[in-house]
């Protein structure tokens, strides 16, 4: 399988991942991992301090859907592995090696799939095993998951401004329609977000508008870009130039010209 065809296989999974808003029941589709084949988890790893409870985040996973539009829409909601031993690039390079993710109960356990990158979606467990716990093969954060905002990029790795700007104001939905105090992830009812950045499988990859190169900022083999609500109406298109990933709305506050 070539990396483009594998990075096609990824987007399609997530683009098409869950849809499962308060009153909308449907099955998710669970990003794939397509690294090694998942592997019996022995739990004999480092003690993790970040091991969750499957119900909680399982409840606030269908709850993040319930706050953006129904489809046809513009970005997906993922959970990210809370990494706190690798840096951003790494992170973002990270293919999982047998398991990363595992549900825990009594007598069984279950392995998650997980994307590259560290982005998975918790399946529906059947009654009995709610009470099982998320473990983390990787360590991270106590007590604390990670949003991701995916963006449902178009044919030919192309997204129209005027699509970014929906994808932006679908976010700025969401975290308006979050209830004060909402936490199923540390701060991100007030995370500032204004642009999106696009990870690609090698060092080759461009973010490009009108053929021009257009990043603020890169990190790794991810490229950087700041919304500009003046352009949304001007029928630019951006360009994912390259074996393309994942497409992510973040705050580009935490992104530096020079973070390459």
């Amino acid at each position: 399988m070539t990396k483009l065809s594998l990075s096609r296989i990824s987007l399609a999974l997530l683009a098409g991942a869950l849809a499962c808003a308060a009153h909308a029941q449907e099955t998710p589709a669970p990003v794939q991992d397509e690294g090694a084949p998942p592997k019996a988890v022995k739990v004999t790893a480092r003690r993790n301090p970040n091991d969750l409870p499957y119900d909680f985040y399982f409840r606030d996973q269908a709850r993040l859907y319930s706050y953006l539009p129904a489809r046809p829409r513009m970005v997906d909601v993922v959970w990210r592995v809370s990494f706190t031993e690798l840096s951003e690039p790494e992170q973002d390079a990270y293919v999982p090696q047998g398991w990363a993710v595992a549900l825990i109960g009594n007598g069984y356990e279950q392995t998650v799939p997980v994307a590259r990158g560290g982005y998975f979606l918790l399946p529906a467990l059947p009654l009995g095993r709610q009470g099982a716990a998320i473990m983390f093969k990787e360590q991270s954060m106590p007590l604390a998951l990670r949003v991701s905002w995916v963006v449902r990029v178009g044919a030919g790795q192309r997204l129209s401004y005027a699509d970014f700007g929906r994808a932006m104001d679908e976010v700025h939905g969401a975290q308006s329609a979050m209830p004060p105090g909402y936490m199923p992830a540390a701060n991100v009812r007030a995370v500032q977000y204004d642009g999106l950045k696009a990870c690609f499988l090698d060092a080759g990859g461009a973010l490009l508008i009108d053929g021009k190169p257009a990043a603020d900022a890169r990190v790794g083999n991810c490229s950087v870009l700041k919304f500009d609500p003046a352009r949304a109406g001007g029928g630019q298109e951006i360009e994912f130039s390259g074996p393309l990933d994942i497409v992510t709305v973040v705050a580009t506050k935490d992104y530096r010209k020079d973070s390459a």
